[in-house]
């Protein structure tokens, strides 16, 4: 079939498995429900007490998270919506297999 890499970080598991021949899920977790998001992290707001990026590194990382959203094959915001979303990718790939 094909190789679905499943992550949350754009620039580390979307952009890098993409590179290397992956069909990429970013989860991209819903603030509200879950209260965390890699996305929604600022550069200019408090950081989590967890945190040690600089402001700079926080500002490269936003750069590098908006180049790889290219190469999101699907992105889901809950949990529940992983199973179908890998689903979807690899009928997607086996369908040009089975109508030859």
């Amino acid at each position: 079939c094909c190789w679905v890499h499943v992550g949350d970080d754009l620039a580390n598991d979307v952009g890098a498995s993409a590179l290397c021949g992956a069909k990429a899920v970013w989860v991209d977790l819903d603030e509200e429900e879950y209260d965390q998001s890699a996305s929604s992290r600022d550069p200019n707001k408090p950081q989590p007490a967890w945190s040690t990026a600089t402001k700079e590194e926080l500002e490269k990382r936003k750069k590098m998270d908006q180049e790889a959203q290219q190469y999101v094959s699907k992105r889901v915001t809950t949990l529940q919506m992983l199973p179908a979303s890998i689903e979807e990718i690899t009928l997607e790939e086996w369908a040009p297999a089975v109508r030859a």
